[in-house]
């Protein structure tokens, strides 16, 4: 399944966000983002909930905090509910999307120098790391599909990080090769957008400042179940900047697979369902280019993973943004 958060038309301002699903058919195939297929129909559950007087979660970030269990009953009552279903639909078009989970409980978790060409390219890495390498970004980082603002007197060398993330379904500690995989809700496409020149010019180093300005983790459009994903070690990434192409991988290339990043976190800390986990990028960052590239007013980047969805961001530059 592949879910969603947006604000629809007829929604308040200061209303919560709606959340729903794409209602796909037999043999439907999944629009990559929401301008591809607009007249594709999403169950709005809020809407459905009101039709059939249930309690359901309220929010996507709720359903993933619901027991495993719980949430596998929910689908089955979902899929034998066609008619309730389809009576609650709203056309994607209509719909403003948001990141999946607008409001992580908690700071998204990010890891450095994960594919090897990417730790070669770079002039600040050294070389590839025996047990990876962790880091934060705020959770005011966290955006949907759409515009992205910066005050270019924060930052003038912002670069883009197309990565597949990682989204856990189970309060889990001290995972093992065997178990990782369960604890894992979903995956979705992000951008690691960050500011080199507070990342790295300073001299006291500021990876967290220079990853954590307000919109620099572009998430999304949605969160697809772990059950469409064969194999989460087999998809190609890609990224383009108005449309030339910058980055071209595969999550093969990763020094460190998704297990390998759960159980090593797990070794340290207790995951808890909703946590965000975005996995590395590949080679072909603007910083690492000869000379450097860096995102521009009005540029337009397109971040994708197979199977999981396109992210489309316009950049945009405004001085007290």
């Amino acid at each position: 399944m592949r879910f969603l958060s947006y604000r629809s038309p007829d929604t308040p301002g200061a209303a919560p966000p709606c959340w729903g699903y794409l209602d796909l058919g037999p043999g439907d195939a999944a629009p990559p983002d929401p301008a591809s297929a607009p007249p594709t129909p999403v169950v709005d559950v809020t809407r459905m909930a009101t039709r059939t007087g249930r309690t359901y979660p309220t929010s996507v970030r709720a359903l993933v905090e619901m027991a495993p269990e719980e949430r596998s009953a929910l689908f089955e009552a979902w899929r034998d509910q066609v008619q309730d279903t389809r009576a609650a639909t709203v056309p994607l078009g209509e719909l403003q999307v948001l990141a999946p989970i607008p409001e992580p409980r908690r700071n998204v978790i990010a890891v450095g120098a994960n594919y090897r060409e990417h730790a070669d390219e770079s002039p600040y890495s050294p070389g590839l790391p025996d047990r990876p390498i962790f880091f934060t970004k705020a959770t005011t980082t966290v955006t949907g599909p759409g515009p992205v603002v910066v005050d270019p007197r924060q930052s003038t060398r912002v670069d883009w990080e197309v990565e597949l993330g990682v989204v856990v379904g189970a309060r889990a500690r001290s995972l093992t090769p065997a178990t990782a995989p369960d604890a894992v809700f979903g995956y979705l496409t992000a951008n690691d957008l960050s500011a080199r020149d507070q990342q790295h010019e300073r001299p006291e180093g500021q990876w967290f400042l220079g990853k954590s300005l307000d919109g620099f983790c572009p998430l999304g459009p949605w969160l697809v179940t772990a059950d469409e994903v064969p194999d989460p070690q087999d998809l190609s990434l890609s990224l383009t900047v108005n449309g030339v192409p910058k980055q071209q991988s595969s999550t093969a290339r990763m020094v460190f697979d998704v297990t390998d990043l759960l159980v090593e976190l797990s070794r340290f800390m207790t995951l808890l369902p909703g946590d965000i986990v975005i996995t590395g990028t590949p080679a072909g960052v603007g910083d690492a280019r000869t000379p450097p590239e860096y995102l521009h007013d009005g540029d337009v980047v397109v971040a994708e993973v197979e199977g999981i969805g396109r992210l489309r961001t316009t950049f945009t530059t405004a001085p007290g943004a």
